[in-house]
């Protein structure tokens, strides 16, 4: 292992082909893809009051329609990265956008709930999932020395989308209805997202190149891309729980502040316009900390900038339950949730890469990333029901410093292997 890795660094650091580098044309192809899924996916509660009334349901069943898709994309993690290694990533890629676009084009001829349970939340949470994880894991592959900077600017695709697809999605819903909106994007979907997948190369030594754009006479082209462990290797390594661990916690507490944040800020102040801005204000910081975060990662090293982020986490969960300035508090939180989460999605793909090489780092992370799909079933839930039952947020938020503080920790036992 420590002589791959010394080969991986060697190839990082050498001199650099002229021209452009030809991972930089997959990471903005996996700009596109990201702000594609991510848009559709998180314009999805705009849309909930047209589905209350065209299909008389309430609003925890329309909220079901967003959660079984992030549910179902996140479990399916796992197999699409073993596609993406045994296929490439195109196949698996290609195939999600043209599920994920036969699911919305589906859903808008949807007559009833379950046909659009089916086709949205199970269909095009499918083909996010597809879309999600092998653009992650391919990434790491043309990477190394710069791998924080790449995976945060194509990361940042999932801050647009989340950013201007509900705005779009909200005046097009208004105008025509969504289901012409749906109907309009499927075609759209499955046109830019199938030219930017046919761009995705699987190794960089299918283009004669090593990471990085490096070039090494003593090593082979794409050696170091493909060295590390298997899925089966990772499993039994005590890192890959460490890391679940960490994943999890890091989720639970994104998902309690875009659930429950602006939940907390209406009742405490009762400006629902402004906690309406919550979520605008924890997208725009993490977009920041995304592009920012991931070259100062490469720089200061990319595992102890993710403590770094742990570790504000933990602040900020501290200061959320305390709470000293009213109502300025809560946007204060959000910007600093939103760094957090910014930082956290765009370095664990790098921190897994780092940790465990990239022979099947599609699967690993795959793998890995069912800690989300358990988090977001665990955290918003459990932390409404304590809302619920003592009619505050401060044994909720007393358990999120808990667990942050207990992410902190299993995060000292994560180093950097490869």
């Amino acid at each position: 292992m420590s002589e791959l890795s010394e080969q991986a660094r060697s190839i990082a650091v050498g001199p650099s082909r002229g021209g452009i580098f030809y991972g930089w044309v997959i990471v903005w192809a996996g700009f596109v893809l990201l702000t594609l899924s991510a848009g559709i996916s998180y314009s999805t509660p705009v849309l909930f009051r047209y589905f209350e009334a065209d299909f008389g349901i309430g609003r925890a069943q329309a909220a079901f329609i967003f959660s079984f898709s992030q549910l179902t994309a996140f479990i399916i993690g796992p197999i699409a990265g073993s596609l993406a290694e045994k296929r490439g990533p195109r196949l698996a890629v290609g195939g999600g956008v043209a599920l994920l676009g036969l699911g919305l084009f589906g859903a808008s001829f949807a007559q009833s709930y379950l046909p659009l349970v089916i086709c949205f939340g199970l269909a095009a949470g499918i083909g996010n999932g597809a879309v999600y994880v092998p653009l992650l894991g391919l990434i790491q592959r043309w990477f190394y020395r710069r791998r924080g900077l790449a995976s945060g600017v194509a990361t940042t695709g999932v801050s647009i989308g989340t950013l201007a697809f509900p705005i779009l999605a909200a005046n097009i819903a208004e105008a025509f209805g969504w289901r012409f909106l749906y109907a309009a994007l499927a075609p759209v979907c499955i046109s830019v997202g199938l030219l930017a997948a046919w761009v995705l190369v699987a190794d960089p030594a299918e283009k004669g190149l090593n990471p990085d754009g490096a070039i090494d006479a003593s090593a082979l082209p794409g050696q170091a891309a493909m060295s590390g462990m298997s899925l089966r290797e990772a499993l039994r390594d005590r890192q890959f729980y460490l890391l679940y661990f960490c994943a999890f916690g890091a989720a639970v507490l994104s998902f309690m502040a875009f659930v429950h944040l602006p939940q907390h800020m209406a009742e405490a102040t009762g400006d629902r316009m402004a906690a309406a801005s919550i979520i605008s204000v924890i997208g725009l910081a993490s977009l920041a900390s995304r592009l920012g975060g991931g070259s100062w990662a490469d720089a200061i090293g990319r595992v102890a900038m993710v403590r770094v982020a742990l570790f504000l986490m933990l602040l900020t969960s501290i200061l959320w339950l305390a709470n000293p300035w009213g109502a300025e508090i809560f946007f204060a939180v959000a910007a600093l949730f939103g760094v957090t989460y910014g930082l956290c999605i765009a370095l664990l793909p790098t921190v897994i890469a780092d940790s465990f090489g990239n022979k099947e780092i599609s699967r690993i992370i795959g793998t890995l990333y069912t800690s989300f799909a358990l988090a977001a079933l665990v955290g918003p839930t459990f932390g409404g029901m304590l809302r619920d039952h003592f009619g505050n947020y401060d044994l909720a938020l007393t358990l999120c410093i808990g667990l942050s503080a207990l992410t902190l920790v299993a995060s000292v036992g994560v180093s950097r292997r490869f």
